[in-house]
């Protein structure tokens, strides 16, 4: 039990360590550093502009997010993984350092404030998009299983190590000065990765060679058949609207929270601001330890127990709960319902739903999966929040917060169903992928099957009639005697 536990926290084997514990660091230093610079970032904003004004910073900030994610899009196959690691972690380095210099003036520092809430925020989710595009393709499904909710903790580290590091130096620095502390952690990812020997390019299934589209034109027609095969992938679809409703979901509790720090967090002026971000921090780092404990010892056995499609019900019907107890409590929305809101976001999303989700893109296709994940993780990402900040402007307009509750709780039932449905297709997708003639895409459909056997119809399992190619038998037996299912196995594979 001990050994499995320890395995589970440290699922690296020989061979994997070197390049996974140095990926490890760079993603916690890259988190750390931008939870620093977004601690002060929401802080000013909320203290000097308004928490009624964050609504249209959930616009304004998902329109930069969509046209980064477009340049994602393009350069994805077209540049080395690592070169685009490098070339956003000193753009990031360099961007900060000249925020910070016009957030000091006098003369422009309250215009900036807007510029720098967007920026900590767009770092923030990019940061995800081209560590996971860049993961995404260095490991099989096999190493994906094991290693990604090992990856998924490092952001919560990172989370802690920034919440600690605010909170010490707020009383130091003041939260005005946070983009600059943000500016060194980047720096020194920066030399790290240019001191890192024997970093893999992580490029992607497209070569790097002469037959890749040459001019503007055939660059964007490029382009735009990526976008087509995408969403013309039937499991992208359907998991879209997931991801859709994940982050409308997610915003709305996001600035439900914010409302009730504000009120606890009354008044204006440094000292108001700085205790702002020391709560605000505070909250984030008890809850990233408890995300971090689930994520350590128990994330790896649901999803070799439960599978990747019943993991995924976790943040849904922890949305259900929260918005609905929020919605019909007698208290309504205070800061102890607005931290249930939050820690869908705060708990369930790193711990176990992010490396569950971030698992399913194993049985596409190795042409589309960076391109599939670059635009489901930075354009249906911005449309998700997008539609929450126009329904929060909308309904602070026109409604009450009650009503907001009640229409999150209506929504999280119909996200609910979604996630049912994801499951029915990533179990077909599945069985699809046991006769493909790519041999990678067998492998890893046999490779997850063990886990994800429940998932995928049995009449489907019987209709392959013994069509399954010889390199994934084993596997597919296997899995099938595990489940209980000798016979069924017998029927899909003789």
């Amino acid at each position: 039990m001990l050994r499995r536990l320890f395995a589970d926290a440290l699922p690296l084997r020989r061979g994997e360590r070197g390049l996974g514990l140095f990926l490890y660091g760079l993603l916690t230093l890259m988190v750390a550093a931008d939870w620093v610079g977004k601690l002060g970032a929401d802080a000013l904003f909320v203290k000097r502009y308004g928490v009624q004004y964050v609504p249209w910073m959930y616009i304004v900030t998902p329109i930069a997010m969509l046209a980064v994610s477009a340049l994602i899009f393009f350069f994805v196959d077209r540049v080395r993984r690592r070169t685009m690691l490098l070339w956003y972690v000193a753009g990031t380095t360099l961007l900060s350092v000249a925020i910070q210099f016009a957030i000091s003036s006098s003369v422009i520092g309250n215009i900036v404030q807007p510029i720098s809430y967007v920026f900590a925020h767009g770092v923030k989710e990019t940061i995800y998009i081209l560590f996971w595009v860049y993961a995404g393709n260095l490991y099989d499904a096999e190493q994906s299983k094991r290693l990604f909710p090992f990856f998924a903790g490092s952001v919560l580290v990172g989370k802690i190590l920034g919440g600690f590091v605010g909170t010490g130096i707020a009383p130091l620095i003041h939260a005005e000065n946070f983009i600059g502390a943000q500016a060194v952690g980047f720096f020194v990812c920066f030399l790290a990765l240019l001191a890192y020997r024997g970093l893999p390019e992580g490029h992607g299934a497209r070569a790097y060679d002469d037959h890749r589209p040459h001019g503007v034109r055939a660059s964007l027609r490029d382009s735009i058949d990526g976008y087509r095969a995408v969403t013309a992938d039937k499991l992208m679809r359907t998991f879209a609207v997931g991801v859709f409703f994940w982050y409308f979901l997610m915003q709305f509790a996001n600035f439900l929270y914010l409302l009730g720090l504000d009120q606890t967090a009354a008044g204006t002026g440094q000292n108001s601001e700085d205790f702002f971000s020391q709560l605000y921090a505070s909250v984030y780092t008890s809850s990233s330890l408890v995300a971090l404990l689930i994520q350590s010892f128990i994330t790896s056995g649901l999803l070799r127990r439960l599978g990747i499609a019943k993991v995924l019900f976790a943040l849904p019907l922890w949305f259900v709960g929260s918005y609905g107890a929020a919605a019909f409590s007698p208290v309504g929305l205070n800061f102890v319902t607005g931290v249930a809101l939050q820690l869908g976001e705060r708990i369930w999303i790193p711990a176990l739903h992010r490396p569950a989700a971030e698992l399913v893109y194993s049985q596409v296709a190795a042409s589309i999966r960076p391109r599939a994940r670059a635009f489901l993780s930075g354009g249906v990402n911005a449309f998700g929040n997008m539609v929450a900040a126009v329904a929060l402007i909308v309904g602070l307009r026109y409604s009450d917060v009650q009503m907001l509750l009640a229409i999150g709780t209506g929504l999280s039932v119909v996200y609910l169903y979604n996630t049912a449905h994801t499951r029915v297709v990533f179990g077909r997708r599945i069985a699809e992928n046991l006769v493909s003639v790519e041999p990678d895409v067998r492998y890893n459909a046999a490779n997850i099957l063990a886990a994800e056997g429940g998932a995928v119809p049995e009449d489907l399992l019987r209709s392959l009639d013994g069509t399954i190619p010889a390199d994934v038998e084993h596997g597919v037996r296997l899995a099938l005697t595990r489940r209980g299912a000798l016979a069924m196995a017998a029927d899909a594979t003789e």
